[in-house]
């Protein structure tokens, strides 16, 4: 029971990678695109950028197919995302390229590089930083590194900018903490998630943890 309920959690969080990628992808590369005189100068480097997000948004289209080793290495027809995030990966599309590889190396299993690929990633915008530090959780749970899972996410939690990302990793980290053993901090935790983010389904879910770790703790939930 233990391992159904790790394992529905770990396809939640990559169901959630994959559903939100292609809105992730439209928004970086209109950040990108907005940015564009101000980040990339040298219109060199900023044609190098364009190019790069529309090979990100190719490989991206295998992946929605489910083709995962095709959208990772690649073929005649395809740059894949770890060519692409080794030859573009100082750029904003070459680092997002580095979560995607992260997440296919994910989806096929592959949990050890898929950890040191989410952890590649090196770019600024603060909602995919803090994807790929959930990614590194995803990966630390399906490793049974239940406190160090707990530590990313909220890692991920403190990162993100939207409120509704923040919920949700810190919803995660609850469960993490749960699951490592440690009920007072899952509590704690569940308590953060209602108090600070009211109205969002992550609080919802938060409080019924709560509420099945009352009997445990003693404590009463409003």
């Amino acid at each position: 029971m233990e391992s159904d309920n790790q394992t529905e959690k770990v396809d939640r969080l990559l169901d959630f990678f994959l559903i939100h990628k292609n809105t992730i992808i439209a928004v970086a590369v209109a950040a990108i695109v907005a940015a564009g005189t101000l980040v990339f100068l040298n219109q060199r480097n900023y044609s190098s950028e364009e190019d790069a997000s529309r090979l990100l948004s190719e490989a991206a289209a295998v992946m929605d197919d489910g083709d995962f080793r095709r959208a990772l290495d690649g073929d005649a027809s395809l740059k894949g995302l770890r060519e692409l995030s080794e030859i573009h990966g100082s750029s904003p599309s070459g680092n997002f390229a580095k979560i995607l590889a992260g997440d296919c190396y994910f989806a096929l299993g592959e949990t050890d590089s898929a950890l040191q690929a989410y952890g590649s990633y090196a770019g600024k915008n603060k909602n995919l930083a803090a994807a790929a530090t959930a990614g590194e959780a995803a990966c630390l749970l399906m490793k049974k590194e239940f406190t160090k899972a707990s530590a990313s996410l909220r890692k991920a939690s403190e990162t993100a900018l939207n409120p509704a990302l923040k919920a949700l990793y810190l919803s995660d980290a609850a469960d993490a903490s749960l699951d490592a053993g440690d009920v007072r901090e899952a509590a704690t935790t569940a308590g953060q998630v209602i108090e600070n983010y009211p109205g969002y389904a992550s609080a919802a879910k938060a409080r019924t943890l709560l509420l099945s770790l009352a009997p445990l703790t003693g404590e009463t939930v409003r």
